[in-house]
């Protein structure tokens, strides 16, 4: 099962059978689905993707419930029980699933990370500037930010500049996975069958 919650500014949290990924949402969202959660994957401090609130909810409500990051983020996570933090490119094992971090390339410190779980092999990466040095050959499962095209971008910075507006895209397409780069990543990693989901659309593009 893979169930996307929320993806994109407002706020992510994606499922894999029994791994939540992000916890940018409100409790509410992710409510449905916590008898299911095993684990929580936390890959940035970044509001649309930690929601601390969020977070000690779950870990009140489900005190068995573990959560995974990186040491970069283990100072936000004081008081919260069962927090195993992962170094990037080690493999653990939890028995039903293994999981390892990959770093990410973003304005602050992220992990993207690679799930093996029912016997599939899922890479999530959102929230960087390239995937440079990274591979992922032949997973069964991308799920990849696509933040903006860039066939697009450069028209959608002048016309707000145009109109006096804020261009947000200035900074993202030096911090944020372009569609086209999303699909020359697996195009130089996907084998005959594969599933791409596109995560952290912008919705004006």
């Amino acid at each position: 099962m893979i169930y996307i919650i929320s993806t994109g500014s407002k706020g992510n949290a994606v499922i894999y059978d029994t791994i939540l990924v992000d916890c940018g949402v409100p409790f509410s969202k992710i409510k449905p689905y916590l008898s299911k959660i095993e684990l929580v994957l936390l890959t940035h401090e970044h509001g649309d993707h930690f929601n601390l609130k969020t977070i000690k909810k779950l870990a009140f409500e489900k005190p068995t419930l573990r959560f995974g990051c990186g040491e970069f983020l283990s100072d936000k996570l004081i008081g919260i029980r069962s927090v195993d933090i992962y170094a990037a490119g080690k493999i653990y094992n939890y028995g039903k699933f293994k999981i390892s971090p990959v770093i990410l390339y973003h304005d602050v410190k992220n992990f993207g990370y690679r799930i093996f779980i029912n016997e599939k092999k899922i890479f999530h990466s959102t929230d960087t500037a390239h995937l440079k040095g990274i591979t992922a050959k032949n997973y069964d499962v991308y799920a990849l930010e696509a933040n903006y095209d860039e066939g697009n971008v450069e028209n959608v910075i002048n016309e707000k500049i145009s109109r006096g507006e804020y261009a947000h895209q200035i900074a993202s397409i030096h911090s944020h996975l372009s569609l086209q780069q999303a699909q020359d990543f697996i195009l130089n990693n996907a084998g005959e069958t594969y599933e791409f989901i596109r995560l952290h659309e912008s919705e004006e593009f």
